[in-house]
């Protein structure tokens, strides 16, 4: 048998693990498809709460551009934003993540 052989074994799998929801894990993994939403979602999981002119801040992209990336995360429902007249504040939406978290957990 080859060394590749050897490396490919069937992972070990524990009985009580969670169905995986592949159209979710999917979901949620194309929203995270692209470096600045991963660097977003992080600076967030950080920080907390920040509105959307910090957010200019932290990735060199025009704000139109983060604007989309910010839009993709909240349609994923990772992020969350509400408004304060004229402007948006942003947080992680906890329980979501937490739902990636035990979709990956579950491959």
């Amino acid at each position: 048998m080859s060394s590749n052989a050897a490396q490919c074994r069937a992972p070990k799998r524990s009985p009580s693990r969670r169905k995986l929801d592949e159209e979710t894990l999917a979901s949620l993994c194309k929203a995270l498809a692209h470096p600045a939403r991963v660097k977003l979602l992080n600076y967030l999981a950080d920080y907390g709460t920040c509105y959307f002119g910090k957010l200019t801040d932290i990735l060199p992209l025009a704000p139109s551009t983060i604007s989309q990336h910010v839009s993709v995360l909240k349609e994923a429902g990772l992020i969350l934003g509400s408004d304060d007249n004229t402007r948006t504040c942003y947080c992680v939406n906890a329980e979501r993540l937490d739902e990636l978290k035990e979709l990956i957990a579950a491959l």
